[in-house]
């Protein structure tokens, strides 16, 4: 079958004359399209993967026009990309907590963060506008005690039992939230827990200066750097940001818009990650959080059950286990007696995405 003209024999790459014709074309204004920036970035991404003309127009044209090509040189490129999605279950106060919180009674915002900053721990409710009725139930002082406890939160209580298995085998992990809190948070408790105080735990929030970000960038991502956990907002860390001295990700919470997410995804997910990167989106049994992740996740993301605790008895664990995992940190944590009730189900996603 002939091939046209407009393309290279064998390969998805335009001909000479196909670009030249493209660039050429005094029509054709870059500055409608892209920025300056983000013409940089994609040169920078392409030329390490063997692509050398310096011409943007070029760069941008086969970036969009011919991304097929460039997901299959990712792929042979990276070790690869495991996604989980895990349910977990919310201890009593936790549960109570979230229980709570009336729809009806809150704006979509205020309704959406007071979901997801006491699903991580309850002592983050104290940082949400409470109603009075909400006020009247809650026991204050009680819930203040506790948030230094990792435990007291099922999302504080997988994270803290997830870095301690990673901290053994020297792995790095970052840890993203689009709310300050959570992260903020976690960063004490850690610190606390671990006896941490050297920069073994760092933070980058959206307020911070580029100076410190590369600061920040370069610390963690050093081998010889104390540095074992990243804790970032969601929005800290736009496309360029590479943090690939992680092989560990969790989302604390589910945002709306799913290239936001995969943005983050692929900070540590690109070229120079030199291990498989484990990705944990975290959603609490009960709420909008999973109904949430459905309507912002693609159709064509299909799931294959792992294990569901709904379908075995609690001294069962042989029937919750549907296949083996790849991954052997999550797998020795569903494995212990005491965490394993912890979790509801975990569903792995099949698709390798092209984050980069």
């Amino acid at each position: 079958m002939a091939r046209s003209s407009s393309v290279h024999a064998g390969s998805l790459l335009p001909s000479p004359e196909c670009t030249t014709n493209f660039v050429s074309n005094q029509n054709y204004n870059m500055s409608q399209y892209y920025n300056q920036q983000r013409q940089q970035a994609l040169f920078s991404n392409l030329s390490s993967l063997g692509f050398t003309s310096k011409n943007a127009a070029v760069t941008l044209l086969i970036s969009a026009q011919f991304r097929p090509f460039q997901r299959a040189i990712l792929k042979s490129k990276l070790p690869g990309l495991r996604e989980c999605l895990m349910t977990l279950k919310a201890d009593s106060l936790q549960n109570d907590i979230l229980k709570s919180i009336k729809r009806s009674h809150n704006t979509v915002f205020n309704f959406e963060r007071k979901i997801a900053l006491p699903s991580v721990h309850p002592s983050l409710f104290l940082k949400c506008h409470i109603s009075k009725e909400e006020d009247s139930l809650l026991d204050k002082d009680k819930i203040k005690q506790l948030r230094m406890n990792p435990h007291e939160g099922v999302k504080t209580k997988f994270v803290y039992e997830f870095v301690r298995l990673c901290d053994a085998s020297n792995e790095k992990f970052l840890i993203f939230s689009q709310f300050h809190a959570p992260l903020q948070l976690i960063q004490d408790q850690l610190n606390s827990a671990f006896n941490w105080s050297n920069g073994e735990v760092l933070f980058m929030s959206s307020n911070d200066s580029t100076k410190d970000k590369q600061s920040i960038i370069h610390s963690f991502n050093d081998e010889n750097s104390k540095a074992k956990v990243l804790l970032a907002a969601t929005k800290a860390c736009s496309e360029g940001i590479s943090l690939v001295g992680a092989s560990r990700v969790v989302l604390l919470d589910v945002v709306w818009n799913p290239s936001v997410e995969r943005q983050a995804i692929s900070r540590a997910y690109r070229i120079g990650q030199k291990k498989v990167v484990y990705t944990y989106h975290l959603l609490a049994e009960g709420t909008s959080e999973a109904e949430k992740y459905g309507k912002q996740a693609e159709k064509d993301r299909l799931s294959e059950l792992l294990f569901s605790a709904k379908n075995a008895t609690d001294n069962d664990v042989s029937k919750r286990r549907a296949v083996n995992f790849e991954d052997e940190v999550l797998d020795k944590m569903t494995r212990h007696k005491n965490l394993i009730d912890m979790f509801v189900k975990c569903v792995v996603l099949r698709k390798e995405q092209d984050l980069v």
